[in-house]
């Protein structure tokens, strides 16, 4: 099946088949029943020192001031490039997705992010799909006072739900989104999943897939840090795409501009090993190819570029 081998049906059959050594068969059954995998003390504390002192000056002095986080510090800053590019964090992506990694987006904190239950497939998703997951690194000890992460175990089995599956419609400043939360806290709690709560030493790594359901709990301790990075990997030989900017209905996917942190280099969309084109149409991107039908496709064009309905 086109899945990442440990979301597969058929995974015990496939694991059977791997010529992997036993930590890293722990590690992949781990990964397929739970979502999740704890690596402990992956990242140096000299490069997470080095990190802090290049980007504390980004970030505001109180917990309650913006901005509460940086998106993509990589483009300034070489040892978020670091983080986002450690080899033994690579290492076992490849081995869990059999696929090249390629870090895509970072995101860094100075506090926790108190963040209702999401999944990031709604952010962002692939074709084939689940071929995205997330790593938070530890860059100081979390507990229960400064906001550590919580995350529904198992919960990546369940389907990706998208805008269209809850019929919302993306706006401006995300007002949409609390919608998505609720329904999926009351999803969470209907399905009998129970939430738990990770405390980490600085230096501890956290991968997820993309489809466990996880945030941030309230900060209980006043003006407390919980330094930390999230970097966001694709793996190679997909469609990279925003699903909720996306019309799942029409498959019209609004594909990303996707830059691999650890090269530098653009990633080419690709469908089954072809490479695929994309016309640039502002806020969207559709994809050239069997699934879009070109009349369609400039019949868009003239909707989002002119401001005029199609013919």
């Amino acid at each position: 099946m086109n899945l990442p081998w440990v979301e597969s049906p058929f995974f015990l059959d496939l694991l059977a088949q791997k010529n992997i050594t036993p930590e890293q068969r722990d590690q992949a059954i781990h990964y397929h029943q739970e979502g999740y995998l704890l690596l402990k003390q992956i990242v140096d504390h000299r490069l997470i020192d080095r990190t802090l002192a290049e980007i504390q000056h980004e970030y505001p002095v109180n917990v309650d001031e913006e901005p509460v986080r940086h998106q993509d510090l990589w483009k300034k800053y070489k040892t978020v490039t670091e983080v986002a590019s450690q080899p033994q964090i690579l290492d076992v992506l490849r081995m869990l997705y059999g696929r090249e990694p390629i870090p895509f987006q970072t995101l860094n904190f100075k506090f926790g992010t108190q963040q209702r239950a999401h999944s990031d497939t709604i952010h962002f998703s692939s074709v084939p799909a689940r071929f995205m997951c997330g790593v938070w690194v530890a860059q100081e000890d979390t507990h229960a006072d400064n906001g550590p992460l919580f995350y529904y175990p198992r919960s990546h089995r369940q389907e990706e739900f998208n805008y269209f599956d809850l019929g919302l419609e993306a706006k401006e400043n995300y007002a949409e989104y609390p919608e998505y939360e609720d329904f999926m806290e009351e999803f969470m709690e209907a399905k009998g999943y129970q939430r738990q709560e990770i405390h980490m030493k600085k230096g501890d790594v956290l991968i997820w897939s993309s489809n466990l359901v996880h945030g941030g709990t309230p900060i209980r301790g006043g003006n407390v840090t919980r330094w930390s990075q999230v970097t966001h990997y694709y793996f190679e030989g997909c469609m990279y795409y925003s699903p909720r900017f996306s019309d799942m209905f029409s498959n019209n996917l609004n594909l990303r501009h996707v830059i691999n942190i650890a090269t530098g280099q653009v990633v080419q969309h690709s469908e089954n090993g072809k490479p695929i084109e994309t016309i640039n149409t502002g806020k969207f991107r559709y994809a050239v190819s069997h699934n879009f039908s070109l009349g369609v496709l400039l019949k868009e064009v003239v909707k989002k570029v002119v401001g005029k309905k199609p013919f």
